[in-house]
């Protein structure tokens, strides 16, 4: 009786022993899919964050491309806005030399100096008109020869401050900034309280905007506002200065 009863004894240890290794043995297989589970989705996501750092890369040389596009997109459209405002400069002060001919009047003092004749004037519109069409072929360096010799012969012309600022714009034109300055300030010289030096300086703050100088772009157009407020050049300085 004691033999049957210590053999059924360990008869229910030896089940209970290989009940439990079997739940061990599961829950390893379980762990061990699980690993391999988690494994895949940390390589997933490794693919995933090289493609998401190479996009990234691309999309920041792309920005990087569309910055540089900008800058010359402003450059062109603030030398396009120069054009412009020459060109209706030029208009109107060819309208005021048409306005301001010689008419016929009291003879004048002995002492006065002599008034051009009238040919003497139609040769220098003339000479205005043919530069500024040699500018608009955009033979800016034959122009600038034959602007500078209309302001050595007509030095005292309305239109002599007016192809001082020709000069500098052809110069403007030919990204020659330093010198562009220099002739932009003889035409400042030249009449200081025309039109044509409100566009002067309005033109030297783009010149100092080109070679990016920023301040001195700013004090020209500052100026442009204090000394010609009226001026069609305070306008576009106002604009300028907003940007």
């Amino acid at each position: 009786m004691r033999v049957i009863l210590v053999s059924a004894v360990f008869l229910c240890a030896a089940c209970a022993t290989r009940g439990g290794v079997r739940e061990v043995s599961d829950r390893v297989d379980q762990v061990t899919k699980e690993t391999v589970e988690l494994r895949r989705q940390q390589d997933g996501s490794g693919r995933d964050l090289a493609v998401i750092t190479l996009e990234l890369q691309r999309l920041t040389a792309r920005l990087r491309e569309t910055e540089t596009r900008l800058r010359d997109v402003t450059d062109r459209v603030a030398a396009l806005g120069n054009r412009v405002a020459g060109a209706e400069a030029s208009v109107r002060e060819l309208i005021t030399a048409v306005e301001n001919l010689p008419r016929a009047s009291a003879p004048a003092p002995t002492s006065a100096a002599p008034e051009p004749s009238l040919a003497e004037t139609q040769g220098a519109e003339r000479a205005f008109a043919t530069a500024i069409k040699t500018f608009r072929s955009g033979e800016h360096g034959q122009a600038v020869l034959e602007l500078t010799d209309f302001v050595g012969r007509y030095p005292k012309h309305p239109l002599a401050a007016r192809a001082q600022l020709w000069i500098g714009e052809a110069y403007f034109r030919q990204r020659d900034y330093r010198q562009a300055l220099l002739e932009y300030r003889k035409a400042v010289d030249a009449a200081p309280d025309s039109v044509a030096a409100a566009d002067a300086w309005l033109k030297i703050g783009q010149a100092y905007a080109a070679l990016r100088e920023r301040p001195a772009a700013a004090d020209a157009w500052q100026r442009v506002l204090r000394e010609y407020p009226a001026s069609e050049a305070a306008s576009q300085a106002r604009t300028y200065l907003r940007k």
